[in-house]
């Protein structure tokens, strides 16, 4: 940013906004190996940082969008039938579908749900354990905001989730993502790191 303009605000050159305020959606990076619940079959997305790092436990997702915003946006992708597991922030966290309907389950268990059409949006409460799945027969691109720069620490995931995540080789450590001796890509799947 450069000098105040005459009414006071600050000068910012498109240069600038284009270079630190602007994520262009082509250029997102896709990390599909991004949270311990990635290689497990029904749990399998597509994670693209937008703004602030938020939730991370893979410290290589870095958004273009980096300053702190005192919330975190991201894009989620999700191929027929699977989502995210059950997890809790320590903040609330906001989904909305943009093309497709969304199954958002929550409870210690999963016990409660209900179903997101398209740009429908809920805020799931922090502490309380969420998680969704796409009903759809084609993918489905998911909004999803988190409160606070760092998402309100590390992810807490369920333990049942965390044990058969272990199976696939995958624990977190410290809130942060750890591939286990046993760690092997299922057969047909590639990780990736676009953008």
């Amino acid at each position: 940013m450069t000098d105040a303009t005459e009414h006071g605000s600050p000068k910012v050159s498109a240069a600038d906004m284009e270079a630190t305020r602007v994520a262009r959606f082509k250029d997102l990076k896709k990390f599909n190996v991004a949270f311990v619940d990635s290689l497990l079959p029904e749990h399998r997305k597509k994670n693209l940082k937008v703004i602030g790092r938020g939730v991370v436990e893979d410290p290589r997702m870095s958004p273009p969008i980096a300053e702190d915003h005192g919330f975190t946006v991201a894009f989620i992708t999700c191929e027929a039938n699977t989502g995210a597991a059950l997890h809790s922030h320590e903040t609330a966290e906001v989904f909305m579908p943009l093309n497709g309907s969304l199954v958002v389950y929550w409870g210690d268990d999963g016990e409660e749900e209900l179903t997101l059409e398209p740009w429908d949006t809920i805020s799931v409460p922090e502490g309380v354990m969420r998680g969704f799945r796409n009903p759809n027969d084609e993918e489905v691109v998911i909004l999803a905001m988190v409160g606070q720069q760092d998402g309100g620490g590390p992810v807490k995931w369920h333990p049942e989730v965390l044990a058969r995540a272990k199976h696939t080789g995958l624990g977190v450590e410290d809130g942060k993502l750890v591939r286990l001796e046993n760690f092997a890509m299922p057969e047909g799947m590639e990780e990736i790191e676009t953008g």
